[in-house]
């Protein structure tokens, strides 16, 4: 059974809970029981909350996106691959502040919820490492943290990245945008809980309390979210997790390799060999049926991203294979 806060948020919908917390901090404003963001001693500025497995396609060109936007990253990995790694010489080369710490793979929520408590900054945002923001997103931002701040009150900032999946000419889906609330103000009363809808597993639910929370929808598309666009054996991995999480998940606690566990199910369902073969046919079967990308009615990518993959495929097939298939004018 879904629970009463998801259902509430499927009966109202977005507006409806928008209006709803609107509602809920005027009450506790009115009975005097709101405490701003400022009450918790943190300074002004912004934390990215990076959680990371297995991202080094695209983690660099993420992290370089947001450098003029937030202050710290903290990014909680779990990676068996050079993500970590990525992630520091990044941070050493460009002087950027990145914390870095290791929990075992499995629990999203978990994650983030190592995420938050290692924050630093009033303001939270929502970097996953297959994001890559606009130029123009910082100040934009910026400009709303801001705004906003003079207010003291919590916010949901919610805007769209447009949804890639497979390589850069194909849209996930059409409306092809991934809209959520990517920036928060920081509460000790934020947490990430597992929940279970029709028996499946939401990993990276923030339960942010109405009497708390205002929101804000910014209506703006401010990066790309490469959701499925991986290296085959990557592709693999992920498809295979959001489709077996639940046993590959048990499969981590009780010690089991994870991408062992993830191998026999690819040979069990593809038969395939390899994560790798198991990846060209998720690819072709994804791509298949998807929307294309079209830049001038979506618009382009970001710069940082095709900086990033032109200065990757000198040296390496896979990004000399993706900028293939970046759409003119993209």
């Amino acid at each position: 059974m879904p629970s009463l806060r998801v259902l509430a948020r499927r009966l109202l919908g977005r507006r409806g809970v928008f209006l709803a917390r609107s509602m809920g901090v005027g009450a506790s404003r009115l009975l005097r029981l709101y405490k701003g963001p400022s009450s918790y001693g943190r300074p002004p500025g912004i934390s990215a909350m990076v959680c990371s497995y297995n991202e080094s396609e695209w983690i660099e060109a993420s992290l370089l996106s947001a450098v003029d936007v937030v202050d710290e990253f903290i990014v909680v990995d779990s990676s068996r691959d050079e993500t970590p790694e990525i992630a520091r010489r990044v941070a050493l080369e460009h002087g950027l502040d990145v914390k870095i710490y290791r929990t075992p793979p499995g629990s999203l929520s978990r994650a983030r919820n190592i995420a938050l408590a290692r924050s630093s900054y009033r303001w939270i945002l929502h970097l996953d490492p297959d994001m890559v923001l606009y130029r123009r997103a910082s100040k934009v931002i910026r400009g709303v943290v801001e705004g906003l701040d003079r207010s003291d009150t919590h916010y949901l900032v919610y805007w769209r990245y447009l949804l890639l999946c497979g390589d850069l000419a194909h849209l996930c889906r059409e409306p092809p945008y991934h809209v959520e609330h990517w920036l928060f103000t920081w509460s000790p009363r934020l947490v990430y809980r597992d929940v279970h809808v029709s028996g499946e597993k939401i990993y990276d639910l923030l339960i942010a309390p109405l009497t708390l929370y205002k929101a804000r929808d910014l209506g703006e598309v401010l990066g790309v979210h490469l959701n499925l666009v991986r290296r085959p054996e990557r592709l693999a991995l992920k498809r295979i997790w959001w489709t077996y999480r639940e046993t590959l998940t048990r499969s981590a606690e009780e010690g089991r390799g994870f991408e062992e566990e993830a191998l026999a199910i690819a040979r069990r369902v593809y038969g395939v060999e390899t994560l790798e073969e198991a990846g060209r046919l998720i690819l072709e079967e994804l791509v298949k049926d998807l929307p294309r990308y079209d830049p001038r009615v979506h618009g382009p990518l970001p710069e940082v991203l095709k900086e990033y993959i032109a200065s990757r495929s000198r040296e390496d097939d896979y990004y000399r294979w993706i900028s293939s298939t970046i759409p003119p004018g993209a």
